[in-house]
C-alpha cells in the first residue's frame, strides 16, 4: 500500500513540474506544441530516474527479509 501511495505521489509531482515546464515555455514565447515536445524532451530522462528510483526501492522494501513482521 506505501509503494502505490508513493507512485502515486511520483506521478503527480512530475505532472506538476511537466505543465510548470511548458507554462514557462509558452511565456518564454514559444508555441504550446513545441513547448510541450520541449518539456516532454528534456523532463523526461529526470522523470524516469525517479520513477526508477521508486521502483528499487520498492523492490528492495518488498524482499527485505526482515520487514515482514
Amino acid at each position: 500500500m506505501i509503494g502505490f501511495i508513493a507512485g502515486a505521489g511520483i506521478v503527480v509531482r512530475n505532472s506538476i513540474i511537466l505543465v510548470d515546464f511548458i507554462e514557462l515555455r509558452v511565456k518564454q514565447g514559444i508555441p504550446l506544441d513545441q513547448a510541450v515536445i520541449d518539456a516532454g524532451a528534456i523532463r523526461f530522462r529526470p522523470m524516469m530516474l525517479t520513477a526508477a528510483a521508486v521502483v528499487v526501492g520498492a523492490f528492495v522494501i518488498l524482499f527485505d527479509r526482515y520487514s515482514r513482521g
